[in-house]
């Protein structure tokens, strides 16, 4: 079965609102901009529905495919 996970693309302006609404704590703020924790994800789209400047966007994992978590 697919999960579904968040990825941010460019233009994160690292207000840290996804970071604060996670209740995963799947957020991670970098220099370059938010990271998800694909790992860490359960899924829930609390990151996407309050990012103000929209750059969170779902995105289907495989059960079969590596997370990138590093």
């Amino acid at each position: 079965m697919n999960k579904t996970i968040y990825t941010v693309s460019g233009g994160c302006v690292l207000c840290g609102t996804c970071q604060s609404v996670c209740p995963a704590d799947a957020v991670e703020l970098g220099t370059d901009g938010a990271r998800i924790a694909p790992a860490r994800c359960i899924g829930c789209g609390k990151c996407m529905d309050n990012c103000p400047v929209e750059v969170i966007e779902p995105e289907l994992q495989s059960p079969n495919e590596p997370s990138h978590d590093g």
